[in-house]
């Protein structure tokens, strides 16, 4: 399966700083399960030109060009200045991330806004940290991250405006001997949100093995093994 995104492209006209907007397609292929990974997203694009620089404070200066000429500047707080273009957000738009997409690693996204014509930086209280998975059916970014030797986190993202809100959560602790640190009985523990502090709270089920689980949260495990080979 092919998903074909808009690309917006900047046609600078000179003398005149307003931008007219056309629409490129490129094909992004999702695997057998419906989704992609970021990492297999493109690293730099034709018609967006972006440079990142790191500042003294550790932080990531993202450069965005209009031509040859400095169009907007976006600090962020983020690993490293590796980027990938993708529609981030599901509006058909491409949208930057920035950060390396791995685990342990903190990562960010700019989104094209239409309306004010320029990118902006997604609202958050704290970086992303994880590697993502895109699910384009269902319009979720999917974050995958570990904590210890033993713990497996995954994190379904919807957007709610400019801001990602995790909807459900799965933690998957291989070591039996580890279930109480964690607050677990069973090998995989699903919970609504992502307040793994509280999985008594919000939790959904818990299962032993991994074919007890539904089949999306299946789909999702066999797609990042697949990815991580």
């Amino acid at each position: 399966m092919k998903i074909k995104f808009r690309l917006a492209i900047i046609a600078v006209v000179a003398m005149i700083s307003s931008m007219a907007w056309a629409q490129e397609t490129f094909p992004v292929k999702t695997d057998k399960y419906g989704f992609y990974s970021v990492q297999s997203t493109p690293t730099s694009v034709a018609f967006i030109k972006a440079s990142t620089e790191e500042n003294e404070d550790g932080s990531r200066t993202v450069n965005i060009y209009r031509g040859r000429e400095l169009a907007q500047s976006i600090v962020c707080d983020v690993t490293s200045g590796d980027l990938h273009f993708f529609d981030a957000n599901f509006d058909g738009n491409l949208d930057i991330m920035v950060g390396p997409a791995e685990s342990r690693n903190y990562s960010t996204i700019l989104l094209w806004d239409d309306a004010r014509g320029e990118f902006v930086a997604m609202e958050q209280s704290e970086p992303l940290n994880g590697y993502f998975m895109v699910d384009p059916k269902r319009k979720q970014l999917i974050s995958v991250g570990s904590s210890s030797y033993c713990s497996m986190y995954y994190e379904v993202l919807q957007w709610k405006g400019k801001k990602l809100e995790a909807v459900e959560s799965l933690i998957e602790i291989s070591d039996p001997t580890a279930y109480g640190e964690y607050g677990v009985s069973r090998r995989y523990t699903i919970i609504k949100g992502n307040n793994f502090e509280k999985i008594k709270a919000n939790l959904k089920s818990q299962v032993a093995k991994r074919s007890a689980l539904p089949q999306q949260w299946r789909n999702r495990l066999n797609a990042y093994e697949d990815y991580r080979r």
